[in-house]
């Protein structure tokens, strides 16, 4: 079986008009206008947007892990050599300290603060 390409009947329709210099002149400032409106929505409000959502997630995963630890649920453990030892204790005090640094800079009472642009 044998196949040959398909005649195209495009010939028989008009061409159609290219826009003039004014439509393209308007259609790239349209364009260019969106573009930069998109760049400072993006790195003047987001950044600080993005590090405060962070570290709220980064909060609410350390206290429910504390919680965890301090219910029994959770231990931790580490190999010193002779052994696994349980670093339960020092695993929720460094817990707490994260908790409390993460508040500090959620909070304007806090050492560390966020200026906003």
């Amino acid at each position: 079986m044998t196949t040959r390409k398909r005649q195209s009947h495009d010939k028989a329709r008009p061409a159609r008009a290219e826009p003039n210099l004014g439509q393209q002149a308007a259609k790239r400032e349209k364009k260019s206008k969106a573009q930069l409106s998109h760049m400072r929505g993006r790195s003047a409000s987001t950044a600080p947007g993005r590090f405060v959502a962070w570290c709220k997630q980064e909060q609410a995963s350390l206290q429910q892990q504390l919680e965890l630890m301090l219910a029994g649920k959770v231990l931790t453990g580490e190999n010193r050599g002779s052994g696994w030892v349980d670093t339960t204790g020092e695993s929720i005090e460094r817990a707490k300290s994260r908790l409390a640094e993460l508040e500090s800079l959620l909070t304007e009472k806090g050492a560390a603060t966020i200026s906003k642009p």
